[in-house]
């Protein structure tokens, strides 16, 4: 699974760029794009904190994962 796409996926249906999604998560617009491009990973804290402002959960996340 690729977190970094998802995260992306959802941020564009929730029609948020970076910088509002860092904004609500209190992140930096930089760590948001490193997320997508997978080159870091977040903590379950700050993956929860994304999900919320995305108006998604683990389950729904993970939903149909391998």
């Amino acid at each position: 699974m690729v977190i970094g796409d998802k995260i992306k996926e959802l941020r564009l249906q929730c029609d948020l760029t970076q910088e509002e999604l860092a904004a609500r998560c209190e992140l930096s617009k930089g760590y948001i794009s490193q997320l997508e491009n997978d080159l870091t990973s977040p903590s379950i804290a700050t993956l929860g904190d994304i999900l919320d402002a995305l108006g998604s959960s683990f389950s729904e996340f993970f939903r149909g994962e391998k």
